[in-house]
């Protein structure tokens, strides 16, 4: 089968109506049948990169992975089109918590454990597991057109990936940028391993805070009182810290008490940290579960016990009392809460709510735990990081994420970057048995360097996966290999992603850059909104809520959700609602395409759009050519600023309203009385429409445009997508026609709404009396008289003053007024009179009504001060519309009295 047999065989079909999911997938079969979207570098080119983000091997595509996607898509389209290389990279992230959490279930199903299976079978199953499912997410971004240079997608477990890993830990371990550290961090007693502050999920809930007292040592009957959220950590306490400044406690600083449910004695000591407005002002200090009091202990020099295991178990030693040992934290809790009871020494127990942290994986409680990790320092890679964004070199976009980013720079801590797992990237470092030395290799070594000892451990963890992800931009155009990738695309020209993986990503990719490759990765940053439910919650699959784009695209087809998507934009609001309906409304749009495609192909068989010929254009000719190309030089301006959502507004406008209700309508006028004139400016635009449209709307301006050009077979492939995107000419531009323009569509909608306001049958003419006594727009209306007759059903006559239409004084009339004209509709031949006051008397009666009724909701000082805002708001709108219902019935009736 010749490719133009290829092409026309589904057209045929599909004529007469158009069917999203026959056209999408008989277009990306072509598409990658004809592997249009490998990489192809020509040097006369300019380049435009981008990296997708790479999603999780265990992720489905959301609607955030939708929005992402479409966005980059239109961009990575658009440059194609407009004559760049192009390279959008794609790949996936091995997701070493998530991956290793999912395989773990799996295999819990068939009876089998991780640790029984041991390291190296268990990776096996990852693996396995990965093969199987690991790429269903980027099968699944086909179904939106994402133009990806599918021929080079990337896994994070590659080979060369890992190698650049590993070059990358040992550089920066033999520069002293990474280290071990002892420090209290996040655990997640779930997964079994540390995390970042920025895997940490924050979520408030109601708690109790419990009020204890420690009596004094020398004072037994006395004490003084605590109050903690975490009762079951108080056998790792060491001291109890007051405000040096506080005046109630300035004379027990020193003393001792003991520590309830123990034998234990720790001391009452001063430190600045100390909130003196929270609880009772005194601090129990457990340096070994809570990040702020590891740092108070460090300050004091005090012990930092561990009394909580990994599992967030009660620990078995000397610390923990035997009743308690072995038991989960929190059914330790309600064991110490009866006891502290029992001697009472539980004061109180107060109503609190607290932010708790979760595993932004298993949502478990995360538990503080002092730990050996492997960290890297920050204080020296910030600095050029920070420099770079404040001097504009990266520009986010909206602006205000500056500041996010900035401000998290600034404060940045050390990173943690190990994590307790089998799955991912493990740590290169090996232990020499006999030695000890400590050092960081790139391949496994064969002997110690220091001792020549052959008998070497290698460290049991692995990274944190976010630092594999901190060299995508760089690594996937082949460093440390100076490729012409690297050559031709780096630093990328843009990163598109969300707002939460700022500082999760986004920083780490800029300090990792500037480190190893001595360049920014990226100019610009788009930070797209996050869409929320229809009321507003943020979509959870494990709550039920998310919508899956997917189902969508089923239901709408993938270029009605795609406009939808670039609609929402990136400079307005960061949330933004999901609307189903809108979704329909875009659907109704890509359909309006087709039926205008349709009738544009059948008046144009066998023309060429090199064929326009501008001599005798008629006035509606003139208009629709300037508003094309204002419309093209708006959308070129609009893209360079990002407002995606004036693109998707100037294309809905243009093709909805002014080429297809109304040029197409004149144009069926113009082609009974005249040869090719309009059809070839039909063609024309419409060919250049499709051009315009098609960063966003790939699959039917493909189809469309496949049947409109239609060429030999070539030895490329032929696709719009390699057509050069459309650009204004200002030969074109006419704002005197569409100055006049304005006028006859003004008054035409004019006569449209009287015929509308008053119930005029459809089938009915209307004689309709102009009066103007304004030459020009006489002499406009006069020439065009046609345009308005055939498009508003009327029999026109025109008068220069209300004199020389004095028969139509005793008539009921409806009038309007544009401009200098006046347009008068006599009814009395249109409608039954009476009967339509009756109608309409009914109906002011029953508005009126429902009015009453709404004001007197509305006048309940309650309801507004208690009502949801969004009920009040509905409710002001509910009462303006009928007013607004009333004012213009009774402006009917006037008419017809």
């Amino acid at each position: 089968m010749t490719e133009t047999e290829f092409l026309t065989k589904a057209s045929e079909a599909n004529k007469s109506a158009y069917i999203p999911a026959e056209i999408e997938a008989k277009w990306t079969d072509y598409w990658f049948k004809h592997e249009v979207f490998n990489l192809d570098i020509q040097s006369d080119k300019p380049a435009f990169s981008a990296a997708l983000p790479l999603p999780n091997i265990t992720g489905n595509l959301h609607m955030g992975h939708a929005l992402n996607g479409t966005l980059q898509d239109v961009l990575t389209r658009l440059k194609r089109m407009q004559g760049f290389n192009v390279l959008w990279q794609p790949g996936t992230d091995h997701a070493g918590i998530s991956a290793q959490m999912v395989v773990e279930r799996e295999l819990k199903k068939q009876g089998k454990l991780r640790r029984e299976l041991g390291r190296e079978a268990f990776i096996a199953e990852v693996w396995k597991w990965r093969e199987q499912y690991g790429n269903q997410i980027m099968t699944q971004y086909k179904r939106l057109g994402v133009s990806f240079n599918w021929d080079r997608l990337v896994f994070t477990m590659d080979d060369a990936y890992v190698k650049a890993i590993y070059k990358t830990f040992v550089l920066l371990f033999n520069e002293g940028f990474i280290y071990r550290g002892t420090r209290v961090t996040n655990w997640c007693p779930r997964c079994l391993t540390s995390l970042s502050d920025l895997e940490v999920l924050h979520e408030e809930r109601k708690n109790d805070l419990y009020c204890i007292k420690y009596p004094f040592v020398e004072d037994p009957q006395n004490g003084i009182t605590i109050a903690t959220a975490r009762p079951e950590s108080l056998f790792g306490d060491v001291a109890i810290a007051v405000h040096p400044s506080d005046e109630r406690y300035k004379k027990l600083i020193g003393k001792e008490v003991s520590l309830p449910l123990t034998d234990r004695k720790i001391p009452i000591i001063a430190d600045a940290y100390v909130d003196r407005e929270f609880g009772t002002g005194a601090l129990k200090i457990t340096p070994g579960h809570d990040t702020n009091d590891w740092e108070v202990g460090q300050r004091h020099k005090l012990s930092s016990p561990v009394v909580i295991d990994t599992e967030g178990k009660l620990v078995r030693n000397e610390l923990v009392p035997e009743k308690y040992q072995g038991k989960d934290r929190f059914a330790v809790r309600e064991i110490i809460r009866e006891d502290l009871q029992a001697q009472e020494l539980l004061i109180e127990v107060r109503d609190y709510t607290t932010g708790i942290g979760l595993c932004d994986r298993c949502h478990t409680v995360i538990e503080p735990q002092l730990s050996d990790q492997w960290y890297m320092s920050m204080e020296e890679l910030a600095k050029p990081a920070i420099k770079c964004v404040e001097q504009g070199e990266i520009v986010f976009i909206p602006d205000r994420y500056t500041a996010t980013y900035l401000d998290w720079m600034r404060k940045i801590r050390d990173w943690n970057i190990s994590r307790q797992l089998w799955w991912g990237h493990r740590i290169p470092v090996w232990t020499c048995k006999k030695c000890n030395a400590v050092a960081a290799f790139e391949e496994p070594p064969t002997a110690c360097t220091k001792c020549g000892a052959k008998e070497l451990e290698q460290d049991p963890d692995v990274l944190d996966t976010w630092f594999s992800a901190a060299l995508w931009p760089f690594v996937t155009l082949g460093w440390p290999v100076q490729t012409k990738e690297m050559q031709v695309f780096y630093p990328t020209s843009i990163l598109c992603t969300a707002r939460d993986i700022i500082n999760l990503w986004v920083s780490r990719m800029i300090f990792m850059s500037l480190k190893l490759v001595h360049k920014i990765p990226y100019k610009e940053v788009l930070i797209h909104p996050v869409i929320q439910t229809a009321d507003g919650k943020r979509m959870s699959k494990s709550k039920g809520n998310a919508i899956d784009p997917l189902q969508m695209i089923d239901k709408y087809g993938a270029d009605a959700n795609r406009f939808w998507f670039l609609s929402l934009g990136v400079k307005g609001d960061q949330d933004v609602r999901f609307r189903e309906q809108k979704l329909e409304e875009y659907k109704r749009f890509v359909n309006k395409l087709w039926n205008a495609g349709r009738f544009v192909l059948s008046q144009t068989a066998e023309m060429s759009t090199n064929d326009l010929q501008t001599a005798n254009l008629t006035l509606a000719d003139r208009w629709i050519l300037h508003r094309y190309h204002t419309l093209l030089k708006s959308l070129a301006d609009s893209y360079k600023a990002y407002d995606f959502h004036l693109v998707a507004k100037d294309l809905y406008e243009f093709i909805w309203d002014y080429f297809c209700d109304w040029y197409l309508e004149i144009a069926k006028i113009q082609i009974q009385q005249e040869s090719n004139q309009t059809k070839q400016i039909l063609l024309t635009i419409f060919e250049g429409l499709l051009r315009a449209l098609h960063p966003v709307m790939p699959f039917v301006t493909e189809e469309l445009w496949s049947q409109i050009t239609k060429l030999p077979d070539q030895a490329k492939p032929r696709s719009i997508m390699f057509a050069p995107y459309p650009h204004a000419t200002t030969s074109f531009l006419d704002p005197v026609a569409e100055e006049d323009m304005d006028l006859l569509i003004k008054i035409i909608r004019a006569i449209r709404n009287i015929r509308q306001t008053y119930n005029v049958p459809a089938s009915a003419e209307v004689a309709v009396n102009l009066v103007s006594n304004n030459p020009k727009e006489l002499k406009l209306i006069l020439p065009n008289k046609q345009y308005i007759e055939k498009l508003a059903k009327a029999i026109l006559t025109l008068d220069q003053d209300l004199e020389v239409s004095g028969n139509l004084a005793s008539t009921h009339c409806a009038n309007d007024t544009i401009a200098s004209t006046t347009i008068r509709v006599p009814l009395d031949n249109l409608i039954d009179i009476e009967k339509t006051k009756d109608k309409l008397n009914q109906r002011k009666q029953s508005v009126e009504k429902e009015l009453l009724r709404v004001k007197q909701i509305f006048s309940n000082d309650d309801f507004k001060t208690k009502a949801p805002p969004d009920k009040v708001e509905n409710l002001q709108t509910q009462l303006e519309d009928l007013e607004q219902q009333i004012n213009h019935i009774q402006t009917q009736l006037t008419v017809l009295k």
